[in-house]
């Protein structure tokens, strides 16, 4: 299923990106604008290139919202969107023995109800169901991408393997990220941003908040199937910058070890092309698209396997391969 829009556009003014109605900071808004949007005709929230119209009667889930997404363009005014999301209470006989909430696409229901308190980890659980569901006219990759000196590095790794808080740690030493989960890979090979909020577990949330006092979290959400998650709030030069593309660089495999001494080690692109395979949401549905897009990718930006148990060593590795001193 290709990309497409979940509504037409309200007036002659309304361009691709959403743009056509009244844009302004979400922390433009005050708690009873967003509120009241949020439970009447949605609140327009642009993410990049996407447009969201998000409905919910979770007070939990407002009060994160402008800490998580304040820097955002939004409005609370009816206008273009792409994909309907509400969070919500569940009603019925669930409700009668404790409160939950559900995550819902257009009125459907992908993933079991939560309680509100993890409302927010829902909602971004959500988003990226529904990217790599919906996007298709991207080839879309598990991994996070930054952008440095003009170079897009991608950092593609299976879950557990330290990628959210290395790319948290890049962030935040002035790296423009792109995202933290996703690399969504045009037909003309840029890698499109979508900055959103860095999702960190359990031991990673204190390590990155002791190294830096100053980064911005939003509420934590605790016994998860994932464990304890905090979001990193995105740098407002990332959001600020999130519709500008980058061009691939380099393919960087990370994996943190304990006490693991640093290793660096270049990768074939074929073995870079079976590990993206592995990691990619759509490339089966892509056909023969995703396989060009694919092959041209590994033949473009060399890849390389990054071991680090020191985030300073795994920073210092990126900066000398961004350089070509690797």
């Amino acid at each position: 299923m290709h990309w497409r829009c979940s509504c037409q556009r309200n007036s002659a003014t309304d361009d691709r990106c959403g743009r056509g109605f009244s844009l302004l900071r979400l922390d433009s808004y005050d708690s009873k604008q967003i509120q009241s949007a949020l439970t009447g005709i949605g609140l327009r929230l642009q993410i990049g290139f996407l447009s969201i119209c998000l409905k919910s009667d979770v007070p939990e889930f407002a009060d994160s919202l402008p800490i998580l997404y304040g820097r955002y363009p939004s409005s609370c005014d009816e206008g273009y969107f792409d994909f309907d999301i509400s969070v919500c209470h569940t009603s019925g006989f669930r409700k009668l023995f404790r409160r939950s909430v559900s995550f819902e696409l257009s009125g459907s229901r992908p993933f079991m109800p939560m309680a509100p308190d993890h409302a927010h980890a829902l909602f971004e659980w959500g988003l990226n169901w529904t990217i790599g569901a919906n996007a298709h006219n991207h080839l879309i990759l598990h991994s996070a991408v930054l952008e440095r000196h003009g170079k897009g590095v991608m950092l593609s790794a299976v879950s557990g393997s330290g990628k959210s808080t290395l790319a948290a740690e890049l962030c935040m030493r002035g790296w423009r990220l792109l995202s933290d989960e996703m690399a969504l890979l045009d037909s003309s090979l840029q890698l499109i941003g979508l900055p959103r909020p860095v999702s960190l577990k359990n031991s990673a949330i204190d390590l990155i908040c002791n190294r830096h006092p100053n980064a911005l979290f939003g509420p934590q959400a605790r016994d998860t199937h994932k464990g304890t998650i905090k979001h990193l709030v995105a740098p407002e030069r990332s959001v600020i910058a999130a519709t500008d593309t980058a061009i691939p660089f380099l393919i960087v495999i990370p994996k943190w070890e304990a006490d693991a001494p640093l290793a660096i080690e270049s990768i074939g692109p074929g073995q870079t092309a079976m590990h993206l395979i592995d990691q990619s949401f759509n490339y089966s549905v892509l056909g023969g698209d995703g396989f060009n897009r694919l092959t041209a990718l590994v033949q473009r930006a060399p890849a390389w396997s990054l071991k680090y148990s020191a985030l300073d060593d795994a920073v210092d590795a990126l900066e000398s391969l961004i350089s070509g001193n690797a």
